[in-house]
């Protein structure tokens, strides 16, 4: 089987879902994924002094191939149709001269659905990660591309309920749960002797209040802060990437906040390890309402206290975590959460989620709907 994923500068982040996914598809299934940004993966690429075009899924069966489009052309009707052209046709050029015939398309950002009509295929699959619409970034003409997707798909996956109610609505079938999930054996590895505690966050001072992930617009920086003026005799430790106008505000911020900066998905453990309390400061608004964070599932592997703001998405695991409707609440449960917490429940339910049986249940629907 061939399977064509849609992706984005996204490839950059090795611990984002759709890499943990296609990495665990089965290797007798040739992948080619398709990374239409080429100038913003170079951007990226520059800005973070990493390798241009670096192959982070060093697999046998997974190819990586860019396509150019114009710079910022995507705000304009014109610049979105000039676009479409160059994605189309430098898709069939790269279908036919690898020789891939009939494909099955995966799609993780509908911009490109304009393929869809365009090329010969075997079946479309979405795997809807986030309510992409509520991001700021995402213009209103993207909607156009998004209601395409849903509608041309022969199955979707989301790892959100709230998506998922969302599309049964219209009395779809071809929608299914599938939750993110964790490498819970590499996670596990905080919590073990032979683990030693990452080189730049040693030497800071203990207790720590730590968060690793993406620190964008669903951050909740008042938060932070509050949490920075309530817990002076605390380090707050946040690992993670963090886009330029997020990086200014925690420059301005006050207290004892250490920002490390994005790291190696291999070197994870080690900084978690460090962790007296781990947290999901998010905002809570229609983003976040579909958002159900894979930080979650690590800190669970990591056997690590848990404190989150009451992510809809995270309701189910109230027993294992403290969940804060409010800042209040969630200082409240920062200073509760030092007396203990529940390793072995945790641990198992991070097994559950591991990314292989994640994998698994998405490899079974695109037999069941791809397959003709």
């Amino acid at each position: 089987m061939h399977i064509v994923c849609f992706s984005d500068i996204t490839w950059n982040f090795l611990w984002q879902r759709q890499q943990q996914m296609i990495t665990r598809f089965p290797k007798d299934w040739n992948i080619l994924y398709v990374e239409p940004s080429f100038w913003l993966a170079a951007a990226w690429s520059i800005a973070n002094r990493l390798p241009f075009r670096r192959r982070y899924m060093a697999q046998e069966n997974i190819e990586v191939v860019s396509v150019f489009t114009i710079p910022f052309a995507d705000k304009l009707e014109l610049g979105r149709k000039c676009n479409d052209k160059i994605i189309v046709g430098a898709v069939k050029k790269i279908l036919k001269k690898k020789e891939i015939d009939k494909p099955v398309l995966l799609f993780y950002k509908p911009r490109y659905s304009c393929v869809i009509e365009e090329v010969e295929k075997s079946a479309v699959c979405y795997d809807i990660t986030d309510d992409i619409m509520e991001f700021d970034a995402s213009g209103k003409w993207l909607a156009k591309y998004t209601k395409t997707l849903e509608s041309k798909s022969d199955v979707m996956f989301t790892p959100s309920e709230n998506i998922l109610k969302r599309l049964n609505k219209d009395g779809r079938k071809n929608v299914f749960l599938v939750g993110n999930g964790v490498e819970a054996s590499h996670f596990a590895k905080s919590s073990q002797p032979g683990t030693t505690i990452a080189h730049d966050i040693r030497n800071i001072k203990a207790p720590i209040i730590g968060y690793v992930g993406a620190i964008g617009e669903w951050f909740d920086f008042e938060l932070l802060q509050k949490i920075l003026d309530k817990f002076p005799n605390y380090s707050i430790v946040l690992v993670g990437w963090a886009p330029p106008k997020q990086k200014r505000i925690l420059n301005d911020m006050s207290g004892n906040l250490h920002f490390l900066g994005p790291k190696k998905y291999e070197t994870l453990p080690s900084y978690i390890k460090a962790f007296d309390v781990c947290v999901i400061p998010f905002r809570l608004n229609k983003l976040t309402q579909s958002v159900n964070p894979n930080k979650f599932y690590e800190y669970l592997a990591a056997g690590k206290p848990i404190v989150t703001i009451a992510l809809p998405e995270l309701a189910k695991f109230s027993n294992i975590c403290r969940m804060a409707r409010n800042h209040e609440e969630f200082l409240e449960h920062i200073k509760a959460v030092a007396d203990g917490h529940i390793s072995k429940t945790a641990a198992e339910i991070a097994a559950q989620n591991d990314w292989s049986l994640k994998a698994a249940q998405m490899v079974s629907l695109i037999r069941k709907f791809c397959t003709k």
